[in-house]
């Protein structure tokens, strides 16, 4: 028996079973008299907890513990963008709260979680077909067929998420600062910034890698891992201080 395509087996119906919880606990906090506050709360922590534990797993001492105990190569990387994908999902249905009117939330909540389990399917297939010892999941492999397909996926949820969460929070930004709301003003502006890094991290990661494919090589891997690690570092910053600060209230919402 695979215990890796087990684990990795039982791990996707967990996130599965876990989207499928959230999605209806979301779903039912936009019915209750329009109130989205408990919607709001949800969203704000799963954000922070799930971005929290990406970072967790991608510190080598700790990811490499988890490979090692569990005998599944690189699982420690395929987590940390599952729970990436979690933390920026959970900043679109934040921003929801913000941008839609009641008898819209549902059917936007349920094509962000939609499009959030689509590539969480797709990047866990993509990952277990392509697995084995000796590659790791990262830019210095991506010649690899597998490895390059796997980037693809969860880089283009990089920028897609990003991008969104970047369009989304300036117009919010500013027009919280001319109504005198300047703490959450800031803490969209934060959010805006680490959707655009988001977004330039993705984009940046997959042009390197179809580069790569395409031509047989691109820019410097040391370039684009410092690149790299700038834009994440940027994003998880400004992730962490904007929630911080958009928790403050009153505020101006666009519906």
């Amino acid at each position: 028996m695979n215990i890796a395509a087990v684990l990795l087996g039982v791990a996707l119906l967990v996130i599965i079973a876990t989207a499928g919880l959230a999605t209806t606990a979301a779903v039912r906090g936009t019915r209750i008299n329009g109130a989205v506050r408990p919607l709001e709360r949800w969203s704000r922590s799963v954000a922070g907890a799930m971005g929290a534990t990406a970072i967790l797993l991608a510190i080598p001492a700790i990811g490499d513990r988890l490979n090692a105990a569990t005998h599944v190569d690189n699982l420690s990387m395929l987590l940390a963008h599952l729970f990436g994908i979690a933390c920026l999902t959970s900043l679109r249905v934040l921003l929801v709260t913000w941008t839609y009117p009641p008898s819209a939330r549902e059917a936007a909540l349920r094509l962000r979680f939609a499009t959030a389990g689509a590539f969480t399917v797709a990047a866990t297939i993509a990952f277990a077909m392509a697995d084995r010892s000796g590659i790791a999941f990262i830019n210095a492999d991506a010649q690899d067929g597998g490895v390059g397909t796997y980037l693809m996926i969860t880089d283009s949820y990089w920028v897609l998420a990003g991008a969104m969460i970047a369009r989304d929070c300036i117009p919010l930004a500013i027009d919280n600062a001319r109504s005198g709301h300047r703490t959450i003003a800031v803490g969209q502006a934060l959010l805006a910034a680490g959707g655009a890094a988001s977004a330039l991290w993705g984009a940046t990661e997959a042009a390197y890698v179809a580069l790569t494919h395409m031509v047989g090589g691109a820019w410097s891997l040391g370039v684009q891992d410092a690149v790299s690690s700038s834009l994440a570092a940027l994003y998880g910053i400004c992730l962490f201080a904007g929630i911080a600060a958009s928790a403050m209230r009153p505020a101006v919402t666009r519906q």
